[in-house]
């Protein structure tokens, strides 16, 4: 697996350096062809790698350029493509140090969950909206929310995200647990005929956004303090966490969920026990479902398991956290973020780009309207996931603090998981660490 990691990085980056000179000689050319006529109008656009033309799998490559070639087409403006690093947390890095120093590219993607830090560098983005003729109150109110965050006008448009569910396979769970205890009663049977209920839970963002704050968010727990300080320092809600991790570490010491869960990182690293036939349940995300249709040979994946909510202390109150990406604008001149925004828009955030491209990756729409399109095709699972949306879905919070609040909780899981420590010193060793 690591091989395979290191190749496609390899090829990446091969393609990155050949893209950049193609693009350079491209824009060569145009100034060689025109004399001394003005060169097109031009604007920088940057990209995560899985989503630019470096993207490892070729149909992504093949929809952007297609839809670059359509935008220079029909405007004449020359989009400058720019890729960040595979390292997401690096790359947000500097691309807030550039926007807090003017540098930034005119319309870059940001990740979801960290846009609050952007806000106050990003364009006011309704003159785009009404041209493209979208409306704000056609996102998910969650995601309205982090789009207007901290100015209260649009200054990012989310145009995909993710929701994390329970699969369980349905010729052994015929109806799936709502309830902590109902987890452990059919949990510990499956789990004598080797049948295990799985998760990552180890020190990463995936293991707590998936395990941790949706138990948390069920029993009213916040995560920050209005001030930014954390939410589970004392009180019920103090108590809340010490459960929620409680439930996570009793699920290892009953042996309901082996112990190497402690290990694993992302929650595509479940799937290979999965396609074992080890797993009955599992909590993961909605992209995981259509990855592994393709993985599973000879097999129906969405026939044979089914998706419900994340079980919570209680069987109702059900919380999941939704993730994403968004487009931002940080050009200066009025003109350049208009032109800009429009690529996006009708490649990413409109009604037929936002209905293609979730289709072409596996995303889900952040528009209610965008799953009833026909240019949409989600598969089984769709449904369920557009009802959690709708019910129980939250984004992070937005204040920079969360990182910080973020990675104490990591490590907290982790020890708790791998047993190396009980749920309460977990939570007052992340306390300690958290200015």
């Amino acid at each position: 697996m690591a091989e395979l990691i290191a190749q496609t990085t390899r090829r990446a980056l091969s393609r990155r350096r050949l893209f950049g000179l193609a693009a350079g000689g491209l824009a060569a050319a145009g100034l060689a062809g025109c004399g001394t006529s003005q060169p097109p109008k031009s604007f920088r656009w940057q990209a995560i790698p899985t989503y630019s033309l470096v993207a490892p799998l070729p149909e992504r490559v093949e929809y952007v350029r297609a839809r670059l070639a359509d935008y220079e087409r029909e405007t004449g403006w020359l989009p400058l493509p720019e890729v960040t690093s595979n390292d997401i947390n690096a790359s947000m890095a500097k691309l807030l140090l550039q926007a807090s120093q003017g540098r930034a590219p005119e319309v870059a993607q940001v990740d979801s969950y960290v846009f609050g830090r952007f806000a106050r560098y990003a364009n006011d983005l309704s003159e785009p909206l009404r041209r493209a003729g979208l409306r704000l109150d056609d996102w998910f109110p969650q995601f309205r929310e982090l789009m207007t965050t901290e100015t209260g006008q649009p200054r990012a448009l989310q145009f995909n995200t993710d929701v994390r569910v329970l699969y369980y396979r349905r010729d052994l769970v015929p109806n799936p647990p709502a309830s902590w205890d109902e987890v452990f009663s059919l949990g510990r049977r499956l789990a004598a005929h080797g049948k295990y209920f799985m998760f990552c839970g180890s020190r990463s963002e995936d293991s707590v956004n998936t395990a941790l704050w949706p138990q948390y968010w069920a029993q009213g727990g916040e995560i920050l303090n209005p001030d930014g300080s954390p939410g589970f320092a004392s009180g019920p809600a103090r108590r809340a966490m010490i459960d929620s991790l409680g439930f996570l570490r009793r699920l290892v010491t009953e042996g309901v969920t082996p112990q190497r869960i402690s290990t694993l990182r992302g929650d595509d690293d479940v799937n290979p026990d999965v396609l074992a036939g080890n797993v009955a349940m599992f909590m993961g995300g909605s992209w995981q479902g259509a990855d592994l249709q393709k993985l599973v040979k000879g097999a129906d994946f969405g026939r044979e398991w089914g998706a419900a909510p994340v079980p919570s202390r209680s069987g109702d109150n059900h919380r999941c956290v939704a993730g994403g990406w968004t487009w931002a604008s940080f050009a200066k001149d009025p003109e350049v973020a208009v032109q800009s925004m429009k690529l996006v828009i009708d490649g990413y955030c409109g009604d037929s780009g936002m209905a293609r491209w979730c289709t072409l990756g596996g995303y889900l729409p952040t528009r209610e309207s965008v799953y009833d399109h026909p240019e949409y095709h989600g598969d089984a699972f769709t449904p369920v996931f557009r009802e959690h949306l709708r019910r129980y879905a939250r984004v992070r919070p937005l204040r920079r603090e969360y990182q910080q609040v973020s990675n104490a909780m990591q490590i907290a899981l982790s020890s708790v998981t791998s047993l190396s420590k009980e749920p309460e010193a977990a939570v007052d060793a992340a306390l300690a660490q958290i200015v």
